[in-house]
């Protein structure tokens, strides 16, 4: 068989793209695509923990080529929220990214464990700009207890601030 007949040009990708992206309503049994007249829904939340972890002075990594490189570890902390309250472990950490235009860049690690003893993995990505107050992340869950395995099939927003030598989260669940 030619090696040639293997190779997917992009014409073909994006061309199977769109009969993928077309054909996943009827895959996953929802009625139909919204149309380009068509309005989407109105996105709406509703919020699932606030979050307030305590880290260690950062390790300063300084001034690489992507930018400011700061890590910071995690000491701890609690979160609570209307499904699930506990506290956050030490150990992970917030592997941050000052660019030259002053933007950081969060890449966040960490192991939150329920009241009731069950362990949740999370990471998340987000942007801080300081000059604007702006902080928000992209929360993803990962866990092996049924009794939160909701949480592995869920988008979330997380706004973030500093108060008091401390970084919380309000974390908000996307409907």
């Amino acid at each position: 068989m030619n090696q040639s007949a293997h190779l997917l040009t992009r014409r073909n990708f994006v061309g199977l793209a769109g009969v993928g992206l077309a054909a996943a309503p009827a895959a996953f049994g929802t009625d139909a695509a919204f149309g380009a007249d068509e309005e989407a829904p109105a996105l709406k939340s509703e919020l699932l923990f606030t979050i307030h972890a305590q880290v260690e002075l950062p390790q300063q990594i300084g001034a690489t080529p992507q930018g400011n490189r700061q890590i910071f570890y995690a000491k701890g902390g609690t979160f609570e929220g209307p499904k699930l309250k506990g506290k956050a472990l030490a150990g992970g950490g917030d592997w941050l990214l000052v660019r030259p235009d002053g933007i950081a860049e969060v890449d966040v690690r960490a192991t939150l464990q329920t009241d009731d003893g069950a362990l949740i993995y999370t990471r998340y990505k987000g942007l801080i700009d300081s000059t604007t107050g702006y902080f928000r992340t992209t929360p993803r869950f990962e866990t092996a207890a049924e009794k939160y395995s909701w949480l592995n099939k869920i988008i979330a927003v997380g706004v973030g601030r500093s108060e008091g030598g401390q970084v919380v989260y309000d974390v908000f669940q996307i409907l």
